[in-house]
């Protein structure tokens, strides 16, 4: 989804995104046999070709400590992240520790993006995969 944190520098911006409706998807996982250590993967789709165009992870390990990234669609493209690392797929951006998480809960909400970074929820069905 692009988050613009406060204090987060990155490369992507929410306004880079076209104005329009998306299919904003969050994802949790958990990682399994271990203390509280979670991940949440919010990404924004395109409904006309559900294809995801950007996205954030936020880890919160069993430490407390987090980690933030967001990722979005390059205009060649590629997934690039919030440092400017480039890749064919958002999973070649992804660490590699997530491989071992579990998803636990997923669910979606339609929002409108005025294409200045301005998101407002629509009024459409959302869609809820968890418990």
């Amino acid at each position: 989804m692009i988050v613009d944190l406060p204090d987060f520098d990155s490369v992507n911006r929410l306004a880079d995104l076209d104005a329009g409706r998306y299919i904003v998807i969050e994802s949790t996982y958990h990682l399994a046999g271990t203390s509280p250590c979670h991940a949440i993967l919010t990404e924004m789709v395109a409904p006309g070709t559900g294809r995801p165009v950007g996205a954030d992870l936020q880890v919160v390990f069993r430490d407390g400590a987090t980690l933030f990234r967001d990722f979005a669609i390059a205009r060649d493209g590629a997934w690039r992240d919030s440092y400017g690392a480039k890749a064919p797929a958002l999973a070649d951006l992804m660490p590699l520790e997530l491989a071992r998480f579990v998803l636990v809960r997923r669910r979606g909400i339609l929002v409108d993006h005025d294409g200045f970074g301005g998101l407002e929820v629509s009024l459409g069905p959302g869609v809820d995969n968890g418990p």
